[in-house]
């Protein structure tokens, strides 16, 4: 964004009688379609066809495109693709910066990226409010006017034509402000920024006490508030939670104008982009059609073009080198083994060791055996204020077979629930119980941080590694992507991506039982991020996953974790998660309320869920409180064998009052799908929570005496559901009755 023109630059030289003179300070765009249409110039193409364009660095030191074509046609949504070096971030700032000849003037060029250090002294409000070049001007304008206008009545030195003109100016400027809707600008901003984690105290403080990712958030805000022609994103992901992925992907289904994305998150590309265009071999291909069509192309051209070249390198391996045809050789061989290199890497790439044998002494299936255990949990980082992340106690068993992924908005507690897991933080109440001899790995989003950046990876793995030899970790760095002359250079000239891999080096050389992995495709590439989901396809071990990427998640997770304010709930499939989350940002986005409660300040920025604050109304997740599943009413309850806090309708757990069961007493109990199933009362525990098997499948879960129901004197019509409840809730809960037999260890 252009700095702010100041006052003095507004009205200097301006005449405000004049519609021309008061345009020459309107920016270069909007000067420029409004020369056309006063030169009555019609039929004004928005197409951008440039043809042929080479692009040079800024040195002039390499050429990255070379007789290219660049073409953008109105209206598209673009995925631009290409390997690391092939110059798309460079492309991006040359379109937004006017710095290709036969660029169309008039097109608004808005490159999302970094705020630069004069968009940091406002607030954050603020600072998205008067994001809009055209519009800060506009309003400066407006006022001018009015206090012309104003002062004109009393001058009776002013014509009646120059009031006229002062009016029909403002009409103009007022039309204007309409037309960028500048008026409603504010409230615009504020339902960005509360769905971005920023509640009314966050939307005050000033962009520069941000973090990187916060201010990653905002420039996110002010590209949308700005609603440009052409909107250049490079990885916008980056930094944020899985609610506001959701909320990018909604604004790009629904942008006006025209966008291009560069994205690791192959989910984004899939739903927003219909088109392709490819930066390779120093020259740009398009491909109109989606990224799921383009990849299944891109790959049939691939290995055409390595078996075609395969063929000419056969039938040419004696050519000699000094002519055309060995020219030719050389390159196509360049081309092969650069090709060959990258299919081994991707292959091999964040491969794992096998694990070492956990103790278990309960004889439990191996895949059951619990590895950390978090029980009847609640925290606060400053109990004596009463804010608890996690007010209604929550309990979750990691176990050896655990493939979760956990998502949820920021502020929420998706990292101080691996805090707890890990024990870099106490629990203010309840248990977290670990076993004995289990490894675990965890790669954080700050993870790099510990990296000595005066070393080289290999220097560095070997201090980590000391009785290993140079050798073996020289071939496992390889195996992370970090090859050749990377692996003997120091940290500080590595970039953020291959700092990343030599920190998963380090995580992978010795098999965890469990590897936590917070936000691992941020500054990934989508290459390195599919041999990421391959590797971890291929661990064996438990798995916790926080990320952004829903694409790495459905590969690589089972269940699915929904960590909102207020709420902690388990699905069984990601779709269901999303509808979830989805529900909470329609919620904010409106400014209202979540659940039942209305948001509250909160120092660090987001916002608090009045659950979280104690002695609040909104009840204990134990006590039946109601949350939002998409669009409809749950009861929250929680399944005692492992604690994790289910949903089933609300309509379903308050259909039967409360009432006392037996040991051995036969009931119909409900399942988490919301149907009644047959069962049989194991123990009855303290509160009126009751465990029971269900008879036909031997699945034990412990559940409030809400959802159980006598069983009736005879056949009676209309009988309960007696079909098998969903294919993964029994194999689920049968592994759940056995991890209860271990508790305690």
């Amino acid at each position: 964004m252009p700095e702010p023109l100041t006052s003095e630059q507004i009205f200097t030289a301006t005449d405000f009688t004049s519609l021309d003179s008061i345009v020459t300070n309107f920016p270069s765009y909007v000067q420029e379609v409004y020369g056309r249409k006063k030169a009555n110039i019609k039929n004004q193409s928005n197409v951008v066809d440039i043809s042929p364009y080479t692009m040079e660095t800024p040195y002039k030191d390499m050429q990255l495109l070379v007789n290219t074509t660049l073409h953008i046609e109105p209206h598209t949504r673009q995925c631009l693709y290409g390997a690391n070096g092939t110059g798309k971030t460079l492309l991006f700032e040359y379109m937004s910066q006017g710095k290709i000849k036969d660029f169309p003037k008039h097109l608004h060029v808005h490159h999302c990226k970094e705020l630069e250090n004069h968009e940091l002294s406002e607030s954050v409000l603020n600072t998205v409010v008067n994001a809009h070049p055209y519009r800060t001007v506009l309003v400066r304008v407006e006022k001018k006017l009015e206090e012309l206008i104003a002062a004109a009545e009393a001058d009776p030195e002013f014509t009646a034509e120059k009031k006229q003109s002062l009016k029909d100016n403002k009409d103009y400027i007022k039309r204007e402000m309409n037309t960028i809707q500048g008026y409603n600008a504010e409230e615009r901003a504020q339902k960005m920024l509360r769905v971005l984690g920023f509640d009314e105290f966050g939307q005050k403080k000033l962009v520069s006490e941000l973090s990187g990712g916060l201010r990653m958030r905002v420039a996110l805000c002010m590209a949308f508030m700005i609603d440009a022609d052409l909107l250049l994103m490079d990885e916008p992901t980056n930094h944020l939670d899985f609610p506001s992925v959701l909320w990018l992907e909604n604004r790009l289904r629904g942008y006006k104008g025209s966008f291009i994305l560069v994205s690791h998150d192959r989910e984004l590309l899939n739903n927003v982009c219909t088109s392709v265009g490819l930066m390779e071999d120093k020259v740009i291909r398009y491909y109109t059609c989606g990224f799921k069509e383009f990849e299944r192309k891109k790959g049939i051209e691939d290995k055409k073009k390595s078996d075609e070249i395969e063929k000419f390198l056969e039938k040419n391996r004696n050519a000699d080198p000094s002519t055309m045809t060995g020219r030719l050789k050389d390159e196509k061989k360049r081309w092969q083994d650069a090709y060959n290199q990258r299919q081994v890497a991707l292959a091999g790439k964040f491969t794992f060791p096998a694990a070492t044998p956990l103790q278990n002494k309960e004889n439990l299936a191996p895949e059951d055996i619990s590895l950390i255990n978090l029980q009847n949990v609640r925290f606060s980082y400053k109990p004596e204020t009463n804010h608890f992340i996690f007010n209604d106690p929550i309990s979750f068993n990691v176990t050896a077979s655990t493939r979760c992924g956990v998502m949820g908005p920021n502020g929420a507690g998706k990292s101080t629930l691996l805090k707890l897991l890990t024990h870099k933080l106490t629990p203010t109440e309840g248990t977290v119980t670990d076993h004995p001899n289990f490894i675990l790995a965890y790669f954080g989003q700050h993870s790099t941080a510990e990296l000595d950046l005066e070393l080289t990876p290999l220097e560095w793995m070997a201090t980590q590694f000391p009785k290993e030899t140079a050798g073996a970790l020289r071939n496992h760095l390889s195996k992370t992507g970090v090859t050749g002359t990377s692996a003997e250079t120091r940290m500080k000239s590595l970039n953020y991506s291959q700092r990343s891999c030599v920190i998963f080096a380090k995580l992978t050389y010795i098999c965890p039982h469990l590897l936590i992995l917070d936000e691992p495709t941020n500054f990934l590439d989508l290459e390195s991020v599919d041999s990421l989901i391959s590797a971890c396809n291929k661990y064996k071990g438990a798995l916790l996953l926080v990320s952004h990427n829903r694409d790495f998640l459905k590969k690589c997770a089972k269940t699915y974790l929904s960590v909102v304010p207020g709420q902690f709930l388990m699905f069984d499939n990601l779709k269901t998660a999303e509808r979830s989350t989805y529900s909470f940002i329609a919620e904010m986005e409106e400014g209202g309320k979540v659940g039942a409660s209305a948001l509250a300040n909160n120092p660090g920025g987001g916002t608090i869920h009045a659950s979280q604050k104690v002695g609040a109304a909104a009840g204990g997740a134990t006590s039946g409180a109601l949350g939002v599943i998409g669009k409809k009413d749950v009861a929250v309850t929680v399944d005692g064998a492992d604690g994790i806090i289910k949903a089933t309708p609300a309509a379903a757990a308050a259909a039967t009052p409360a009432v006392t069961y037996t040991v051995g007493e036969k009931v119909d109990a409900m399942w988490t799908d919301g149907k009644w199933y047959k069962a049989v009362v194991k123990t009855v525990s303290p509160g009126g929570k009751y465990a029971v098997t269900y008879t036909e499948y031997g699945n034990t879960t412990t559940l409030p005496s809400t959802l159980l129901k006598k069983l009736p004197a005879g056949p009676v019509k209309g009988a309960p559901n007696t079909s098998r409840p969903n294919s993964a809730a029994p194999k689920a809960a049968a592994g759940k009755q056995q991890q209860s037999k271990g508790k305690g260890k």
